[in-house]
């Protein structure tokens, strides 16, 4: 059996990983090939570009950088047609993957058939992919439980599969350590590590006592060091360093994406931070339906984590922020019982997402 996977951000690399992984271990003779980052790579998976490539997000950030997308849609749509899969499933990255499947629809005619893992968040914005995704798709797993309705409506098949960060969770004892997660994608994360710069040279400075780690990836190292020149941090690539370093933090501030979810894993309090192009943040003050980024403040209805977004986002607030999760005791314990709560609802009896998903497969 052959299966196309693309995955062209670092959480989708994640889901993707560990999808493989069970994949594997069921049928070692599968042939798996697309896109993917080091994590997938690195089980052999043939990746046709590095997903480098995607580096990109926000509405104005990507609409410059069209040109490019539309060639890389080309060269994918072209591998994967020449190597003649059974199977196409596509991870999160909606906007990239429905224009690259909508390309792939005439392969129904060998009885390919397509499946989508991550649902688009319909629920928040652009309500209409839905009935996209349904036209497209034959399957759609989701991770979180109210998403199905959305589909479902639209006649697609969907399935609740939890999601795979808080499978083999584990929490380890807090240590002296403040972490800055600036984000996945090169664009986003020079634009909140330049407003974050400041509050790091603060933080050194304030709290010499801890440990300051930023947690980025290895294609952001090299701009990372350059932004964060003659600052004593700690820069991590690694993957399995940088889960260690999380589960033991005392205090993260993050960008705003799945990283949160992994806090909330990790029952680590947090602060969520975001700033983006001036185009895109008021598009998304226009057309985005919640009230908050982050999905646990979405799950529960309240700021649990705080948000400092686009012009909330400033030295003062951040500092003032900083102290008081690192000093109230009050405050940090509110945030770890609702993340208890919300880790205890993402997944479905218990179970492995990945082993689920690999039960419509194989």
């Amino acid at each position: 059996m052959k299966i196309a996977i693309v995955a062209t951000e670092a959480s989708a690399d994640f889901l993707g990983f560990k999808l493989i992984d069970v994949l594997k271990k069921r049928n070692k003779n599968l042939k798996l090939f697309g896109i993917g980052g080091q994590l997938m790579e690195s089980t052999g998976f043939n990746s046709f570009v590095s997903i480098d490539n995607f580096n990109t997000i926000g509405i104005a950030e990507v609409f410059f950088r069209i040109p490019k997308f539309l060639r890389i849609l080309k060269v994918i749509e072209k591998k994967i047609r020449d190597e003649d899969p059974d199977l196409i499933i596509t991870i999160d990255s909606p906007s990239f993957s429905y224009r690259l499947v909508k390309k792939l629809q005439d392969l129904r005619k060998k009885n390919v058939k397509f499946f989508h893992y991550v649902a688009p968040t319909v629920w928040a914005w652009k309500k209409y992919r839905a009935k996209i995704f349904s036209q497209l798709y034959d399957k759609m797993f989701t991770l979180f439980k109210f998403e199905n309705k959305y589909f479902v409506e639209h006649n697609l098949e969907s399935h609740f599969v939890g999601h795979q960060i808080f499978f083999d969770k584990k929490v380890l004892k807090k240590k002296r350590v403040i972490t800055f997660l600036p984000g996945s994608r090169n664009i986003e994360i020079k634009n909140n590590l330049l407003k974050l710069k400041s509050v790091i040279i603060n933080t050194t400075n304030e709290y010499s006592d801890y440990s300051i780690y930023i947690l980025t990836f290895e294609h952001s190292k090299s701009m990372v060091k350059r932004i964060l020149k003659n600052i004593n941090v700690k820069i991590i690539t690694n993957f399995d360093e940088k889960q260690n370093i999380l589960s033991n933090s005392y205090l993260a501030i993050a960008a705003s994406g799945s990283i949160s979810l992994e806090l909330c894993k990790y029952q680590v309090p947090s602060i969520i931070v975001y700033n983006t192009h001036i185009i895109t943040r008021i598009l998304i003050k226009l057309f985005v339906n919640v009230r908050y980024a982050s999905i646990i403040n979405i799950h529960f209805d309240k700021e649990i984590i705080p948000e400092y977004l686009f012009e909330k986002f400033t030295y003062n607030n951040l500092i003032k922020e900083i102290a008081v999760l690192l000093k109230n005791k009050k405050k940090r314990e509110k945030q770890i019982e609702f993340m208890k709560k919300f880790s205890n609802q993402m997944l479905l009896k218990k179970k492995n997402p990945a082993e689920i998903i690999s039960d419509y497969i194989i």
